[in-house]
């Protein structure tokens, strides 16, 4: 697909990179989801299926795109999977009417911020939980 780019691991450049991208494609898990929702950016959503994980990522992505409906699409983590129809079309749809309205990207700054506030919240949580 024109413009597609597949990116090994980023660690620091993951904001920029996310701030650049019209669509996302991940896993559901909390802070993937903060990220996506501090951007603003469309996503498909492949959550880790419960038989390997506790099933709250299934959860996470189907509240996710129930609130974010038209911008996010959730497809499952399964053997359709496999051969990446279901994946494509899902990124079809959404990239469907990305051209049709105003893109204005968010100001990075704040997204930096919210990753700071997150940050400072779960170091302010484990040590309130080593306290006890």
């Amino acid at each position: 697909m024109p413009g597609y780019r597949q990116l090994e691991y980023l660690h620091e450049e993951t904001a920029d990179a996310l701030w650049l991208a019209d669509l996302v494609v991940g896993r559901a898990g909390a802070t993937t989801l903060a990220e996506l929702e501090a951007f603003g950016k469309r996503a498909v959503l492949i959550p880790l299926p419960a038989r390997v994980s506790r099933g709250d990522q299934l959860d996470n992505a189907d509240a996710y795109a129930r609130r974010h409906a038209g911008r996010c699409i959730v497809i499952p983590d399964d053997e359709e999977l496999q051969g990446g129809a279901s994946l494509a079309k899902a990124c079809a749809e959404l990239f469907a009417d990305l051209g049709s309205g105003p893109q204005e990207r968010p100001d990075p700054r704040a997204a930096h911020r919210a990753a700071d506030l997150v940050a400072q919240e779960t170091v302010t949580a484990v040590r309130l939980r080593r306290a006890r």
